[in-house]
């Protein structure tokens, strides 16, 4: 299988796969059974991908323990790991409740958890999960919070390679990345087939602190991509949704004509775009990720195709 294209992640350094490996759907939250994930895993292994993206509260903590298993499995593959620390109710660190997000002991103490799970002393990229939430006690305008003293403690101690965010809120992340003391972002739903907010706020912020972008949702966690369109087209039609609506129809359309499947479309979509470093497209099945990396081999859609799908996001035509 040939490699896949590397792309430098902002002043991380690292260089990572164009399409990585998100960890989440493969978990028993999905009823996927370990036999899978293991298949999963090893075939991202086999085909060169370096970047697995993981987190504490995947699957209560089930997904870092597979990736901790496939590099025990592997020991040649030595890929970049990101994770998360975040959702503390589904932690080592949920007996204390909320309290958790501004103790710093027990943040630790979660962070570290991780560490143990994966099987590993240092992770690469480590991400404050779902920064939105007030709970964190997050400062927007510097970054400061009890979780930010102990990731930048941890990365001085070189337990942690660079420091990030994890989540869908792009005003939040452009805001926080705006700071300066990020240095990877990872922003779900950021882009996909019917949605560009990423290119709002976040991508500039990005290009001025030369921040690494990680693209994780551009399926749409399935719902898009499901064989059932009218139950799609229903559901969206029914919360009066009307322009998201017409962009469905749209986006439906167009892998019609090009007799594309829609997850192939969108992974091919993806890569064309520069400023996305990796892609974290998840699986739940080891034929997901086939068709992933046989998208991806394929290279991006020529021009003109490109330039329909962002006509379809084009807000001159709401």
């Amino acid at each position: 299988m040939n490699p896949l294209e590397t792309r430098r992640l902002g002043r991380t350094n690292l260089h990572v796969t164009a399409l990585g490996l998100g960890c989440y759907q493969f978990t028993s939250e999905f009823n996927v059974p370990q036999r899978d994930a293991h298949a999963i895993l090893d075939l991202a292994c086999a085909s060169g991908i370096n970047l697995v993206d993981t987190a504490a509260m995947y699957g209560f903590g089930e997904s870092e323990e597979l990736v901790g298993r496939a590099l025990q499995r592997h020991p040649h593959w030595r890929p970049h790991l990101s994770t998360k620390v975040g959702w503390l109710d589904r932690t080592v660190a949920r007996a204390k409740g909320d309290d958790a997000y501004r103790d710093e002991d027990l943040l630790e103490r979660a962070i570290r958890h991780s560490l143990w799970l994966l099987r590993v002393e240092r992770v690469d990229i480590f991400m404050v999960h779902e920064p939105d939430w007030p709970k964190w006690g997050l400062e927007y305008k510097t970054g400061d919070a009890p979780v930010m003293r102990v990731l930048e403690r941890l990365k001085k101690e070189n337990v942690i390679g660079a420091i990030g965010l994890g989540g869908w809120n792009c005003d939040v992340i452009a805001d926080l990345l705006s700071t300066g003391r990020f240095d990877v972002a990872l922003v779900a739903g950021g882009l996909s087939l019917v949605a560009q907010p990423i290119f709002t706020r976040v991508i500039p912020a990005a290009k001025t602190h030369d921040v690494g972008i990680i693209l994780g949702g551009a399926l749409g966690q399935g719902g898009l991509v499901v064989k059932d369109r009218p139950a799609v087209l229903a559901k969206i039609a029914a919360g009066d949704r009307v322009d998201y609506h017409r962009k469905v129809l749209e986006i439906y359309a167009l892998s019609d004509e090009l007799q594309l499947a829609l997850p192939e479309l969108a992974v091919r979509y993806v890569l064309s775009q520069r400023e996305i470093h990796t892609h974290i497209a998840g699986a739940r099945h080891a034929t997901h990720l086939e068709a992933n990396l046989a998208a991806v081999a394929k290279g991006p859609p020529p021009p003109e195709i490109i330039a329909r799908i962002e006509a379809v996001n084009s807000p001159a035509l709401v």
